[in-house]
């Protein structure tokens, strides 16, 4: 990675008879990737985790309204729930960026949206009232419009330039770049309750007391719970992150699961309170209390969308100077299994002079039979069982730096995974995609986002073009000025992720532009100093 690429050919080589045999049959992924979890909040603000939410958070005391909503954070670690007057609650790295607390409303507040950044949220109130707070945008409410029946959600487009609010008769009303799909049309055996939106943008879900499913534009419908599931009337649906699938939520705790959005627990029967909603997502714990000073909090942004990324090469020599928006350092020492030994300090210097940090680490494939690989989260594997050995060699790879960058204070929310030609890699692409995906599912249970940095030609070369919709960062812009262009260059986006950064060859240290998914995910994607 640093110090240019390298222009040498990768020659594939079986290490041994075992892996050669696989050559005759693509092994089967046995271990599936995790979806993040989900959150359910209660009436009495709990906020209950489930699956890969690692904590939630206590009830506040003393409410003087009910919680009606939930909302999850851009990185999944936190939570914000609204009161019917409009108050919000916090709860892990949800910011606090104002509420209607002690102002006069015209309706009870029904829901809280937040924005694609984490940046802010909406409120809406149950007469179409839309109130911004932080970078939320206001694009239009239905205050003075007759209507058939009262608001109950509002969700935000993915550009978060735009919104539906939907009613308890099934009427979807569209705002800013929101798109009209559909609404629901004749009787219904059980009010809205609930509306949520595809990945896309091009399409979204009611759901109904009763558990009914409406499927509108590019949303799938993909089954309801039967009558005799239900012990609680349906509150709330949350999408999984491809869209293949969503949970429901019961106000009895009950959650239920279709397409690939996996079933991870519920509170059903014994849920401390009535369940008001669900958000899909992790989160960190974090004392749940309500907020009284009302001035928003300004979320740090990067001053400069160029950084620089340096590791061992660099280590007791020069480094950028200030003026970089954001540094990125390698943990290891360019190879599985090892430590770049000035980790502490670059990572001191990618987090100083206002600068946002994030690290990388190398990844290859397993020597096959090594102790590294013979023992993991795959269980422990025979000396032909290739897949189980290449899954626990990257998995452990990765909670080696894990445990290393704990040790020298390193807390970086995304972590990048460098698949470049000059380590070893297995003639089986299959095997070689699987090492990836081992490590962005290792990274995800411990609440880290996963990308990839490589070249498209690299990236055939190892895994044979595998679209794994983690995101990019490539390599290989032959001048800062021409970095910009590569964001929006479908040919440059390898795995099907999007484009977030671009390396630009090296004159004296490596040169990174950030995309605009970065832009709407900064918090998200880099360590901000305090």
């Amino acid at each position: 990675m640093v110090g240019g690429l390298a222009a040498v050919p990768l020659t594939l080589v079986p290490a041994s008879k075992a892996e050669a045999l696989t050559f005759l049959t693509v092994p089967r992924v046995r271990i599936p990737v995790r979806q993040p979890g989900y959150q359910l909040a209660t009436v009495q603000g709990d906020v209950v985790p489930f699956g890969a939410a690692a904590r939630g958070s206590a009830p506040a005391v003393g409410l003087a309204n009910p919680v009606v909503a939930v909302a999850r954070t851009a990185t999944g670690a936190g939570a914000w729930t609204a009161t019917a007057d409009g108050g919000v609650l916090t709860s892990g790295d949800a910011r606090f960026y104002g509420s209607l607390g002690g102002r006069r409303i015209n309706a009870a507040v029904v829901g809280v949206a937040a924005t694609p950044t984490g940046h802010g949220y909406w409120l809406v109130s149950a007469d179409g009232g839309v109130f911004a707070f932080g970078d939320a945008g206001y694009q239009g409410s239905l205050v003075g419009a007759r209507l058939n029946a009262p608001v109950v959600e509002l969700v935000p487009t993915p550009t978060g330039e735009g919104y539906w609010l939907t009613g308890a008769d099934g009427g979807v009303f569209t705002f800013g770049d929101a798109t009209f799909r559909g609404s629901v049309t004749g009787p219904l055996q059980g009010r809205v309750t609930s509306m949520a939106a595809t990945p896309s943008g091009q399409g979204y879900w009611l759901v109904g007391t009763d558990g009914g499913v409406f499927a509108f534009g590019d949303a799938g419908y993909l089954g309801r719970p039967a009558g005799g599931q239900l012990r609680g009337e349906v509150v709330g649906i949350a999408a999984s992150r491809s869209g293949r699938g969503y949970w429901l939520a019961s106000s009895d705790g009950g959650v239920f699961s279709y397409g690939d959005a996996p079933f991870l627990g519920s509170s059903g029967g014994q849920a401390p309170a009535r369940v008001v909603g669900i958000a899909a997502g992790a989160g960190r714990v974090s004392a749940v209390s309500e907020v009284a000073v009302e001035a928003p909090i300004i979320a740090p942004q990067l001053h400069n969308r160029y950084g620089n990324d340096i590791s061992w090469p660099q280590c007791g020599g020069p480094v950028p100077a200030p003026g970089y928006g954001f540094g990125i350092v390698g943990v290891t020492h360019g190879r599985p299994f090892t430590r770049n030994l000035c980790l502490a300090q670059q990572w001191q210097w990618a987090t100083s002079s206002s600068s946002a940090g994030s690290v990388y680490v190398n990844l290859a494939s397993p020597v096959f039979g090594d102790p590294a690989g013979m023992h993991g989260p795959a269980g422990d594997c025979s000396p032909v069982d290739l897949p189980c050995q290449t899954y626990n060699h990257s998995a452990n790879n990765i909670g080696a730096a894990l445990a290393y960058a704990r040790e020298v204070g390193v807390d970086a929310p995304m972590w990048w995974l460098d698949v470049e030609i000059l380590n070893r890699w297995s003639a089986n692409d299959a095997l070689n995609t699987l090492t990836v995906k081992a490590a962005a599912e290792t990274l995800q249970k411990a609440g880290i986002r996963a990308g990839v940095y490589s070249t498209p030609y690299m990236w055939r070369l190892i895994t044979g073009g595998a679209r794994i919709g983690l995101p990019a960062w490539v390599a290989g812009a032959p001048t800062d000025a021409s970095a910009p262009a590569w964001c929006d260059a479908p040919e440059k986006d390898f795995t099907g992720g999007g484009v977030w950064l671009v390396q630009s060859l090296p004159v004296n240290f490596d040169v990174n532009y950030a995309c605009t998914p970065v832009l709407t995910a900064q918090a998200a994607t880099f360590r901000f100093p305090n």
